[in-house]
């Protein structure tokens, strides 16, 4: 999904925002789509990490780790996205053997270490654009998508 808004501003109990807009009314998703999901809300604290150092990291992250988890939960219990797991739902996992339960959270914990992962190296990868769009947001504080795409693009923005 591409990104519609990120914000530096703080808004309830979050100090920025990234915001996604489906590219077209969708019903279901695909796994790629999930796992980008899953990356994005990585974002934010490998970028702590990065720039901060791991002595560093703040509490931050915790709704986007949050949002991580439900997708890879869902993808492992509700729509049969794991190997090791198969094609079947767990709907009441609280009632499911401690052999299942324990296969289920270790399925979920490589999905999430994967992503953040993944998210470590697409940062790292892209460290200019990112130092870039950094910038752009402690001047504008709020960027939509085209002021997002023209700051990736290593141009400048117009004085708004």
């Amino acid at each position: 999904m591409p990104i519609n808004k990120a914000t530096i501003m703080p808004r309830g109990q979050t100090l920025g925002h990234v915001s996604l807009l489906p590219e077209n009314d969708r019903w279901n998703e695909t796994r790629a789509q999930l796992l980008a999901q899953m990356d994005v809300s990585m974002g934010g604290r490998v970028a702590e990490e990065l720039i901060f150092g791991t002595d560093h990291i703040t509490t931050g992250a915790s709704s986007d780790f949050d949002n991580a988890t439900k997708i890879a939960k869902r993808m492992v219990t509700k729509f049969g996205m794991s190997e090791k797991l198969g094609v079947m739902t767990y709907s009441d996992t609280g009632k499911l053997s401690p052999e299942t339960q324990s296969a289920i959270e270790q399925e979920i914990r490589i999905l999430l270490r994967e992503s953040y992962e993944r998210a470590k190296h697409i940062l790292k990868t892209h460290a200019k654009e990112h130092k870039n769009l950094a910038e752009a947001l402690l001047t504008y504080e709020t960027l939509d998508a085209k002021e997002i795409q023209i700051v990736l693009e290593g141009k400048k923005l117009e004085v708004r």
